[in-house]
């Protein structure tokens, strides 16, 4: 029975209110138990009377308090409940449906929504109606559902749970409608308790479908609170690889709250307040932490929000990685767009950290770059890996790290241990042996390649490449990338606990258009998420540690860890399946695909209910014959519990009264005089001493003598910089005077006669330059390649020893960074009149000096100086370069010949850093004091030593000017442009 905003569940109850009546005679008619006082005889003997008498009927207020009492027994068990709304949504005889969103979105919120689902059951109950309880987010493929007892239909209420992916109202409808079908059920009572979120787009058709399969029933649809709508989290990453957290709403009322970033262990690592304004859809705010705590977090949440939707997952795809960078050729300022590693910032700029070595000195760049804990290493175009450099880079990809190398013509020449494969000399190339007639397109990835989804443009092509011994095609080389005729393109081993990688092109546009497409960009983020260590410096390997594994062998990913609709870790279910790498950015979880981690356990993948394009939409307005339902107005409130409270208070008063008048009234009680009881208590402070002052003066005082300390002129340590300044003084000194005028310089062989000849050839040689060009060139300087530096001299004469021994790792690695900011050092074997031959001599095996010298030396392809190249025509118009021998040839840096054949290494501005005769050129310039030439020359004799001195004009001039005679070629067309 309902009497407006009170129903009660037993109202047959309510007549046992008849019978207070009858309670009120009975309690009128027999009066309260007469008081008992014993009498002993010395009370008669004195004579004393009692006046108090005992009254013949029960007093008024204590009848009162028990009609009270027992009129709110009655009512009590009548169960009446306060529930005004549920009336008009719940009118009619079929069955009561409750429609739940328990999808992400309503896991805030779930207590209160079991609560009514309970009340809604409650209420059903009590009418005698069967139940359907029908979840939008199950977790079957066929969602059944079925009319249920209202004890049934609790037990089905306690099962559901929110689900953590968004809800599928349509097939829920059709659900519902199926068993509604079966079981010839009309006109039942809906209540749609939805989640605030349009999910689909579709809430207005839904809200249509159930208004009309309610048909003559009752159909009302949950108003939810814009003040506690739902909101959602996802991670982001913002410039310079900040890591961001982007709140979204539907559009709710303004809301404030706090994101905290978590590690894989729990630790709260950071947090960022948001402010959502009123009608607002999202919100982005930024977690300023370092790069090294930035990466340790896994895992972003909205507090006091229970929920998938505010839970954000992170791995390494999300994370910011620090990746290194190094080229082994000269980096081109003036040409940026041929530069080795142009193409490589650009494509990584945006996703990560980089590390760029720019000290032309290997050693020291590569040992710079790994100091900031990098966990992808990239190289361009280096050679060979030797000493420290490469201890170091070996070090660096067993503890976890990811090397990759790009080819090039150092690459294509040699190699080292530190490669995925071995590599077959030379290479292929366009219009060359081993040639294709036509360019080459890339084939598609296959399903166990890292880049498996990528697209492939059609016009993305390779020129040339190096090529792979096919020999040495293992089971344990990995080949991400094939050209269209199955040639390898990318491959990669596994080393330690990191990888190899090798890019058979070059980073740069010289081999192929591959570097200037979006492909590449693609290829190089996926390979910079691959490295285990952190930019800590340390492994990972927590079990939800977010580092990506990448691993070309694991493709399908299966679940590892899944979250729960309220947003907890947990082992997935028997019905979560596998799920593609391909599929991780673009499918949205469902019960197949919960959100959670997938992969493997020291490598996981993260799936999350949200991403950073996601946006979350109101729920719609609904017409308005439309029932409305609320948290507040539709919740029922039973009042039994107050109303039995009441009666047993009542009841108890009742008691208290009665043995209050048996004790002979009130004032009888409070007659007797009662001493207080006082007490006194005492509290003693101790005030204790106040030694900090004493610590804080001892204190001062020691500070006060450190700063005297410091200033002290006649310390021990005050003379050290003394010490070290005059040191740097003379180096100063030797800078300037190497720098002041062109300094020409040859290396110390430890043989007098050897180096006497270095020091007059080149003085002869500066006499001719001081004579016939603009070049005053100062004295030679004498250095000892161990020792000096080497930086402040534009050209090196090497004259190269028959005991030469291999050079240290230091030495190589300077000579290496000379060789690479553009200087150009002449190693002369000088052998060519003993029977040297025009072979160069660092080919074969016969292990010669100069093999021996530069053994570990990353050097560049060589040729034999050809007609066109700039050394040629930068002063004299010459064919060769003899010296004190005719007929040794003059090797040079390979470059590019004008048919736009690319075998080359890039120099600095056009000049070979490296040049080998055997035609002992210094004993062709060497002249005494007087100018006259100390050796003899043959088989040319004068003429031949003057074309000596012209070469060596030649090559000081190529040295000192680079490629703008090569320039001269353009002129006509300058010339043209300037209107002259």
């Amino acid at each position: 029975m309902s009497l407006g905003p009170l129903a009660f569940l037993n109202p047959w109850l309510l007549t046992a209110l008849l019978t207070l009546p009858v309670i009120y005679w009975l309690l009128r008619a027999v009066p309260p138990r007469p008081t008992q006082v014993e009498f002993p005889p010395t009370r008669i003997l004195l004579g004393i009377e009692d006046n108090e008498k005992t009254a013949e009927k029960t007093p008024w207020w204590l009848t009162l308090i028990r009609l009270i009492a027992a009129a709110f027994v009655i009512l009590a068990l009548a169960d009446p409940i306060l529930n005004p709304s549920q009336d008009a949504a719940l009118v009619g005889d079929g069955p009561v449906v409750v429609f739940v969103d328990n999808g992400w979105a309503s896991a805030s919120r779930w207590s209160e929504r079991a609560h009514l689902i309970d009340r809604v059951i409650s209420e059903a109950e009590s009418k005698g109606r069967p139940v359907i309880i029908a979840g939008t987010a199950q977790a079957s493929k066929l969602p059944s559902l079925k009319i249920q007892p209202p004890s049934e239909a609790r037990t089905s209420a306690a099962a559901l749970l929110p689900e953590p992916f968004a809800p599928d109202r349509g097939a829920a409808v059709t659900a519902l409608e199926t068993a509604l079908k079966a079981a010839d059920a009309k006109n039942p009572s809906i209540v749609w308790l939805q989640d605030g979120i349009d999910h689909r787009s579709n809430a207005a058709d839904i809200a249509s479908q159930l208004k009309a399969l309610a048909g003559n029933g009752t159909f009302a649809v949950l108003n939810d609170d814009k003040s506690l709508a739902p909101i959602g989290l996802s991670a982001t990453i913002g410039e310079k690889g900040a890591l961001e957290a982007r709140v979204l709403s539907p559009g709710g009322n303004d809301r404030h709250g706090t994101v905290y970033a978590y590690s894989a262990r729990g630790e709260r690592l950071g947090e960022a307040a948001f402010h959502l304004a009123a009608g607002a859809r999202s919100v982005t705010v930024k977690f300023d932490m370092p790069l090294e705590l930035r990466n340790q977090v896994a895992r972003l949440e909205i507090a006091g929000e229970r929920s998938a939707g505010t839970v954000s997952l992170i791995d390494a795809a999300t994370q910011w990685h620090r990746v290194g960078l190094l080229s082994g050729e000269s980096r081109e300022e003036a040409q940026p767009l041929l530069a080795p590693l142009y193409y490589i910032e650009k494509a990584l700029k945006p996703y990560s950290d980089l590390a760029i070595g720019n000290n032309a000195n290997l050693a020291e760049g590569l040992d710079a770059v790994l100091k900031q804990n990098v966990s992808v290493l990239m190289l361009a175009d280096i050679g060979t890996l030797t000493g420290e450099a490469d201890k170091k880079v070996d070090e660096f990809v067993k503890r976890g790290g990811v090397l990759v190398r790009f080819a090039g013509p150092r690459l294509e020449k040699s190699g080292d241990d530190l490669l995925p494969v071995h590599l077959r000399s030379g290479g292929r190339s366009l219009g060359g042996a081993l040639s294709w007639s036509t360019p080459q397109p890339l084939a598609a990835f296959d399903n166990k390649s890292p880049f498996e989804g990528l697209a492939i443009p059609s016009d993305v092509t390779v020129n040339r490449q190096v090529l792979a011994d096919p020999a040495e095609l293992t089971h344990e080389v990995e080949i991400w990338a094939r050209l269209k005729d199955g040639t390898p393109l990318v491959t990669a081993k596994k080393y330690g606990n990191g990888r190899l990688v090798l890019f058979h092109v070059t980073a740069n546009s010289d081999w192929s258009n591959l570097p200037m497409s979006g492909l590449f960009v693609e290829m190089l983020r996926r390979v910079s998420t691959m490295g285990t260590i952190g930019a800590s410096g340390s492994t990972t390997g927590t079990e939800t540690q977010t580092t990506s594994d990448n691993n070309p062998e694991i493709n399908v990913l299966p679940p590892l860890k899944i979250l729960d609709g309220f947003g907890n870790l947990r082992s997935p279910p028997p019905t979560a399946e596998p799920l593609k790498v391909a599929d991780l950015t673009n499918a949205s979880p469902t019960f197949l695909h919960p959100p959670g981690y997938y992969g493997q356990a020291a490598s996981p993948r993260a799936f999350n209910v949200l991403t950073p394009k996601s946006t979350l939409t109101a729920f719609p307005t609904l017409p308005a014959e439309i029932a409305r339902m609320s948290y507040g107005d539709a919740e029922s409130t039973p009042l039994k519990p107050p109303l039995l409270a009441i009666a047993l208070a009542l009841l108890f008063a009742d008691v208290l009264a009665v043995l209050i008048l048996q004790a002979g009234g009130l004032r009888h009680l409070f007659s007797r005089s009662r001493r207080p009881h006082t007490g006194t208590a005492a509290l003693i402070i101790g005030i204790a001493a106040l030694g900090g002052l004493s610590l804080a003066l001892a204190g001062a005082h020691h500070a006060q003598a450190q700063s005297f300390q410091q200033f002290d002129p006649y310390s021990s340590s005050a003379g050290e910089p003394e010490t070290v300044r005059s040191g740097d003084a003379g180096k100063y000194k030797t800078a300037i005077d190497a720098t002041a005028k062109v300094t020409l310089a040859y290396i110390v062989s430890g043989n007098r006669e050897t180096d006497e000849t270095s020091r007059n050839g080149l003085q002869g040689l500066g006499r001719v330059l001081q004579t016939r060009t603009a070049v005053e060139p100062g004295e030679p300087a004498a250095v000892d390649i161990t020792k000096d530096e080497i930086a402040f001299y534009p050209i090196i004469y090497w004259p190269v020893m028959e005991s030469a021994e291999p050079l240290a790792d230091n030495v190589i690695a300077k000579i290496d960074a000379y060789m690479k900011e553009g200087g150009l050092i002449i190693f002369d074997t000088r052998d060519y009149g003993q029977g040297g031959s025009n072979n160069l001599p660092l080919a074969g095996k016969g292990g010669s000096a100069l093999q021996r010298l530069l053994s570990k030396l990353d050097v560049p392809p060589l040729e034999p100086v050809p007609e066109n190249h700039v050394v040629t025509k930068s002063f004299y118009l010459l064919r060769s370069f003899p010296g004190r021998w005719d007929g040794g040839q003059l090797w040079v840096e390979a470059i590019a010949n004008n048919d736009g054949d690319t075998h080359r290494a890039r120099v600095s501005d056009g000049v070979t850093s490296i040049m080998i005769t055997s035609n002992d050129l210094a004993a062709a310039w060497a002249l005494d004091e007087r100018g006259r030439p100390v050796y003899p020359v043959v088989p040319g004799g004068e003429m031949q030593r003057e074309m000596a001195f012209r070469g060596g004009i030649n090559i000081v001039m190529h040295a000192l000017t680079g490629n703008y005679k090569a320039d001269q070629v353009h002129v006509p067309a300058l010339l043209e442009r300037l209107g002259q």
